[in-house]
């Protein structure tokens, strides 16, 4: 029994690994060549170590450098992709992003300037932006430094965490010059392997799903980029699956560990 729990416990927090958002970070674009490509990854990491600081990490993922890569095949792709892309939230779904940000160099006068975007990629809104200028390097570091935080903080006010309010129970008054007989508490144990198996059933289902939505992420891949009505049909697909796969995951996970909780105390 207690290795049936374990592994109940394990689906279940692997459920909860599976409804973390990821947001990607796309490396600085330099429209004039006017620093260094060291400098430009060295602003990159400036916008990713700040997201890390802000984002609880319990709900969102920061993309590294490596994992964006993976999904557009090389590092040389991954630089031109970036720097042809006319829409960041397209290319937040080519990385199978929640979330995408990207920084832009250019030049205002004998200034360097520099704009940071964020965007919600199923939307395609745009969440917030910083813009400003310096004469050198490190005042564009010193920008990001004092804007990061507040943009990557609009994350947390669009995602609304579920709050499941307790039910107030009426207390029950003893009557009077009457003794209240203590009563052990009392549970069906079947009622917990029941909630046990429908938690397993519904993150198996969430699996299922998981496995759906990344099918229909590479038959969106695979359609041609110019006919648009295709891939917004093929996109929402794509979102309908990631939708349920949380769903699942979600209730899954609260049943299971209702069941696992259940067992534990009584």
């Amino acid at each position: 029994m207690n290795k049936l729990l374990f592994t109940l416990l394990f689906l279940a927090l692997a459920a909860y690994g599976q409804t973390q958002e990821r947001i990607a970070i796309i490396n600085t674009m330099d429209d004039y060549d006017s620093i260094s490509v060291a400098e430009l990854t060295y602003l990159t990491d400036r916008l990713r170590e700040t997201a890390v600081n802000v984002l609880p990490a319990e709900r969102f993922g920061v993309m590294t450098t490596e994992s964006i890569v993976a999904f557009l095949g090389s590092f040389e792709n991954t630089v031109r992709v970036c720097k042809e892309s006319s829409c960041l939230a397209e290319l937040g779904r080519q990385v199978s992003a929640d979330y995408i940000a990207q920084g832009r160099i250019g030049r205002f006068n004998d200034n360097l300037t520099i704009k940071v975007e964020l965007y919600s990629v199923i939307s395609g809104n745009l969440m917030g932006s910083f813009t400003g200028e310096s004469k050198d390097i490190a005042g564009l570091r010193d920008i990001i430094n004092e804007n990061a935080a507040d943009l990557f903080k609009r994350m947390l006010v669009e995602q609304k965490p579920i709050v499941v309010e307790k039910p107030e129970v009426a207390k029950m008054e003893p009557a009077p010059e009457a003794e209240v007989p203590k009563v052990k508490k009392q549970i069906n144990p079947w009622i917990a392997v029941g909630l046990d198996l429908v938690g397993a059933g519904l993150i198996v289902a969430g699996y299922m799903k998981e496995r759906e939505a990344k099918s229909a992420y590479d038959d969106y891949n695979n359609i041609d980029r110019e006919d648009q009505e295709a891939i917004d049909a093929a996109w929402k697909k794509v979102e309908s699956g990631k939708t349920q796969r949380n769903m699942f995951y979600l209730i899954g996970g609260i049943i299971l560990t209702s069941g696992i909780g259940i067992h534990i105390w009584f």
